[in-house]
């Protein structure tokens, strides 16, 4: 990484620019929030399939089922949202470290930076021990490329 870039100049100005030891020293609290939001994602993917069977099998939002299955309905629709918004918090608790979660399922974590003298992000994928690949803004995941070593 070299020296300052003119934020003024570029095309997407982010909050703030991580360095490779910055963004490095994030990885703990990222992956605690992912081991938490794992659950957390499996029971709402879980909830919104039992509710989608059930308004497929009725044909129904809940207003033409009987009233069983529509307190049934109900309370799983009620349990969707508190788990959204559990989901919600951890996804919150990423953005407000500054950086950007572009892919859920995969864990992958991108941290705006100057890569050879233009705003970039450096790339973190779920499972790494370390931040090691960087690419531009347009080409993403697909463009990753190893980060030069540190003199």
């Amino acid at each position: 990484m070299e020296g300052p870039v003119d934020l003024r100049m570029q095309p997407y100005a982010p909050a703030r620019l991580f360095t490779k030891d910055e963004a490095s020293a994030l990885l703990p609290r990222l992956t605690e929030i992912f081991r938490r939001m794992d659950p957390k994602l499996a029971r709402l993917r879980e909830i919104e399939d039992l509710v989608e069977d059930a308004e497929a099998y009725w044909h129904s939002t809940g207003d033409g089922m009987p009233p069983e299955e529509r307190a049934v309905h109900d309370r799983l629709v009620g349990q969707a949202a508190e788990a959204r918004a559990s989901v919600d918090a951890e996804l919150s608790a990423v953005r407000a470290l500054g950086c950007e979660l572009k892919d859920v399922q995969q864990g992958l974590v991108d941290f705006p930076s100057t890569v050879e003298g233009s705003v970039a992000y450096l790339c973190w994928q779920r499972g790494e021990t370390s931040i090691g690949f960087w690419h531009t803004l347009e080409t993403g995941f697909a463009g990753r490329r190893p980060l030069k070593a540190d003199p």
